[in-house]
This record gives structure tokens, sequence and C-alpha cells, in this order.
């Protein structure tokens, strides 16, 4: 599910670093979870959280992550944002700042909006989706056009399908299934439980869940490659590492504690 697109060069790719990342992440919705007890939450709330952006091992941005329970036309929805800017040293050569958004019903665990801001080179770029469920459609408002696409059964997002997921991880071996949102609609995903892995984090050597997602035809992204996420296994769920594989090279998000606040350089979208 292509809700941004990435067509950057190398070196533009590590400027945008999780911009390029997220651009890459076509996800859909929520399931349920083979071999683990029901989740504590539907969502974690939790953040402001910082994160370093590598590009084959060579800082390249930042990205902080925030989820929290608020309300959303009139109904209890979580709201997570993500917004990300590159490292001073890119930003000389290709200045990228992004911000996205997802609301998901608290009911239902569907995604009931997802905006989609990117500045890159000076140019902005808007993407705005919404689920119209009376109708039964995906609105989609790109580049100024404006799509819609049957739409039922309910999905999540790129952002809302991780979050979702830190909670759905059960213990190695295990997996869970997910629907995932693209704009053509909605695709069944099964992610594993592939280990558990002994990782440096901020507070020192844990042992974090790795967890794979994928579906039936291979086809997840709107690049092709490895995608994987890794989770402390305790009751936060806490979200530590964001890994993409792709052809011209690894994309790595790293958390590095808490954010003050937000990293968006820019006034509001119109």
């Amino acid at each position: 599910m292509p809700l941004t697109r990435a067509s950057l060069a190398a070196l533009a790719v590590a400027a945008t670093g999780l911009v390029a990342l997220a651009a890459a992440l076509a996800l859909r919705g929520d399931g349920g979870a083979a071999g683990a007890g029901p989740p504590p939450a539907a969502l974690p709330t939790d953040g402001p959280a910082l994160y370093k952006v590598e590009y084959l091992g060579i800082t390249c941005g930042h990205m902080v992550l925030s989820s929290e329970l608020g309300n959303r036309a009139g109904r209890p929805a979580y709201h997570i944002v993500m917004t990300a800017r590159n490292s001073k040293f890119f930003n000389k050569i290709y200045r990228v700042d992004g911000r996205i958004e997802s609301w998901v019903d608290a009911a239902s665990l569907s995604t009931l909006s997802y905006e989609s801001d990117i500045t890159e080179k000076g140019e902005r770029k808007v993407r705005r989706y919404r689920i119209d469920g009376v109708r039964g459609v995906l609105v989609a408002e790109r580049d100024g056009k404006v799509s819609e696409t049957p739409y039922r059964d309910g999905g999540l997002d790129p952002l809302a399908f991780i979050f979702r997921g830190r909670l759905l991880a059960g213990y190695p071996g295990t997996n869970f299934a997910q629907r995932l949102l693209t704009d053509k609609g909605a695709i069944d995903t099964v992610s594993t439980v592939v280990s558990a892995d002994s990782m440096g984090t901020p507070t020192g050597r844990r042992t974090l869940l790795q967890i794979r997602a994928a579906t039936a035809d291979g086809e997840l992204f709107s690049r092709k490659g490895e995608f994987a996420y890794w989770v402390d296994p305790g009751e936060e769920r806490t979200l530590h590492v964001v890994d993409f594989k792709l052809g011209f090279g690894r994309l790595t998000a790293r958390l590095e504690g808490p954010a003050e606040g937000h990293l968006d350089r820019r006034p509001p979208a119109q």
C-alpha cells in the first residue's frame, strides 16, 4: 500500500531516513493472536519516544513516535503520530520533514483516518485517507485528486499495524493474523514471532521479540524487501527497533529514549 511515494536515489533515501521507511510500509488491519493470551489493551499508549534512524550504519535523521487514547468524530479513538526529519548534515543536501497521523476506532480496532504529510526538498505532499463506514468506501485524497475504493471488514494502517502487533506478539514460534489497510482495500497478513534476541537498549542489554510480517503472495510493502521490528516482552511492550532491508540498503530506527516533543518544523498542512 504505497500511502506515500518513495522514489528516491540512494543519497536521497539516506537523507529521508525513516520517512522512506514509512513510505515503503504497506500494512493492513487487525486479527487474533495464535499461541498467545489476550492482550492487556487494544493498542499501547506511550511516548513521545525518540528514535535514531540509520542508513547503512550512518545516522541520517531522527523520528518521534507517540500514541494516546482520545476522541475522533465523537467516539473514543487511538491517536498515533510519527514525525521525522533528517540530520543537520543531510539537511544541507536534501531537507526532509515528515508527519504521519493515524486515528483508530477503540471499539472496532479499525483505522478511521490516516494522513501522510511529507516535505522533500521544498515540495510538500499531503495524502489523506478516510473510512466512510456508512457508504462502505475508502476515500483517498492524493495530490489534489479524490478517489474512492470499496471497503469493508476493517483494517489497520501502517502505524496502527505495528502498534497492534506489539501487543499481539506471543512467544517465539507463534504467529498472529492482522488485516492491513491499503489504498485498494484491506488484505490479510500473518506475523511471526521469529526469535527472542539479546540486544542493546537505552537501559542495557535486554531480550527482545523479533516480529516479521508477510502476506500470502509475499507483497507487503510498496517497496519489496524484508521488514522486522523488535519489542520488549514486558508489560509495556516497548518498541525498540524497526528494520527495513531493501534492495539499495538497510534502514533501521533504534530507540534512544524519551523525546521532548515531536520534530515537525512546519506549520500545519491546509
